[in-house]
């Protein structure tokens, strides 16, 4: 169903990294096809609150979705935008973030999580991360309309209905903070069942700005 990221996509991340105590973590990386899936895996040694978000978007790259699953992919939460911007600190660098890029500050029990992130609109195709994502097609954002034919912006304005450039990058940047460990993995192809029964789905556009909150046990 979809173009996972091939190891050559990783060049430019940082490598699995593990550490003793609560960290502050950065992966970055380009997509090939629209369609393609970023999965990073980590832990949280104990009770605590877990900031996730994405720092791509503001710099030019492609509009991303994050979704959060438990160690056993059941869906915690999908957040398209994080409808917010600012500037957070990781590592002592400062990294901006724009209200399409995701940001999630979320209260974690210790244990292992997974993390997703992918282009708008390639929302998850259940809540079982197995089952993958609805996007097939590796150049669907061209329906949105760009130059560049691919990684075309899904929404032309923002919130304050100020133009956003339609023509966006590949690239990627994604930042962890207080967990223990984390690193990249690649996403499992979802089963031949499933591909037959989201080939004919049609995605609803227009969800730039929810949050769309889902919850599932841990």
């Amino acid at each position: 169903m979809r173009k996972t990221l091939a190891a050559v996509l990783f060049s430019s991340c940082l490598m699995p990294v593990s550490t003793a105590f609560a960290a502050e973590l950065d992966f970055n990386g380009n997509f090939v096809n629209d369609n393609d899936v970023v999965r990073i895996d980590f832990n949280v040694t104990t009770d605590d609150f877990v900031t996730l978000f994405s720092s791509s978007w503001i710099n030019g790259g492609f509009d991303p979705i994050l979704t959060l699953w438990d160690s056993a992919g059941n869906l915690i939460l999908e957040q398209d935008d994080g409808g917010i911007t600012g500037t957070q600190q990781v590592n002592g660098i400062d990294f901006g973030y724009g209200e399409f890029d995701s940001f999630l500050n979320i209260f974690l029990e210790a244990g292992s999580y997974i993390a997703t992130l992918t282009q708008f609109d390639n929302f998850s195709a259940s809540f079982q991360l197995s089952d993958g994502f609805l996007r097939a097609d590796p150049f669907f954002t061209s329906a949105f309309g760009c130059s560049n034919g691919q990684f075309c912006e899904g929404s032309l304005v923002d919130s304050n209905g100020d133009f956003v450039e339609p023509n966006r990058t590949s690239a990627w940047e994604f930042h962890l903070l207080n967990v223990d460990s984390a690193q990249l993995n690649n996403v499992p192809e979802p089963s031949a069942m499933v591909l037959l029964g989201i080939a004919g789905m049609a995605i609803a556009a227009g969800r730039r700005g929810r949050l769309q909150t889902q919850t599932a046990a841990i």
